[in-house]
């Protein structure tokens, strides 16, 4: 048996030996679990999270950090998936941690994540699936997100943003470092608010109505020329009061002025014929 010591309890980890049957729970032999705990709170663990990695030192590791992090979760490390279920009786994890140590995973490695995935999914009740690995490229925690994980953590994450990240993907979220977002979104355009112009503040058909208005045009034939009927007309005239916050039709000629001006100096400049 070894302990890692702490400052407030030991941490045990703990081999299956006829000696240690009769103690704590522990590190099993052959496909059996390490199981990071602490020897005065081991029970009533709120929840359990299984690290599945094939490196059992830096496994243990992981856990024991996990562990002294948070009191209240039980983390176990398991070589692979088929050796956390078959384990008697099989305790179901809330969260499954996938560590993957090479930060450029090839396509052998891209298959047996796959392999492991379609194995967990298979069954009703899987838990979220989170990957730990060295790699923060933004193509790979992309295709990793995209196979159903639910959570990408770097292992240059602190632990307490690990935790935190793994209770979202218990909780159902999905996290992803936003350091590695960034490259995306610094290749994002986003365009500023532009305020609309003063000549946009008005329909196409309003300003129609405006420029009639300016000629003291009856709404009649305002409705004739423009045909459109002259309830509709009507309506178009209260928009466009409203909008300039005219009293009266002689107020929205004077107001509209500036909406026209291009038109009047084009007309001004319209020389007329020699007699």
């Amino acid at each position: 048996m070894a302990s890692l010591g702490t400052r407030d309890a030991l941490i045990i980890v703990e081999r299956d030996t006829a000696e240690s049957r009769g103690g704590f729970s522990g590190a099993h032999a052959g496909d059996n679990p390490a199981v990071v705990e602490q020897r005065d709170q081991s029970r009533g663990r709120s929840s359990r999270i299984v690290i599945i990695d094939r490196r059992q030192l830096v496994g243990r590791c992981l856990a024991a950090s996990l562990s002294e992090a948070d009191r209240e979760t039980s983390f176990e490390v398991f070589a692979d998936i088929e050796s956390w279920k078959r384990q008697t009786p099989f305790v179901p994890a809330s969260v499954v941690v996938l560590c993957r140590p090479d930060g450029n995973l090839s396509e052998t490695e891209w298959a047996e994540i796959t392999r492991e995935l379609t194995f967990l999914q298979g069954e009703a009740g899987t838990p979220p699936v989170a990957v730990i690995s060295d790699g923060e490229h933004l193509e790979q925690i992309v295709r990793i997100i995209k196979l159903g994980v639910k959570g990408y953590i770097p292992t240059t994450t602190s632990v307490d943003i690990a935790l935190q990240a793994l209770q979202l993907v218990q909780a159902g979220g999905v996290y992803i470092p936003a350091e590695c977002l960034l490259p995306l979104l610094a290749n994002i355009k986003v365009d500023e608010p532009v305020e609309a112009g003063d000549d946009e503040i008005f329909s196409p058909r309003q300003l129609c109505v405006a420029r009639a208005l300016r000629k003291g045009t009856p709404n009649k034939i305002i409705a004739y020329e423009l045909n459109m009927c002259e309830s509709t007309v009507k309506v178009h005239v209260r928009n466009i009061m409203k909008k300039l916050k005219a009293k009266n039709r002689t107020e929205v000629a004077y107001l509209t002025n500036k909406y026209f001006l291009r038109e009047d100096s084009s007309l001004a400049s319209v020389k007329a014929p020699a007699a």
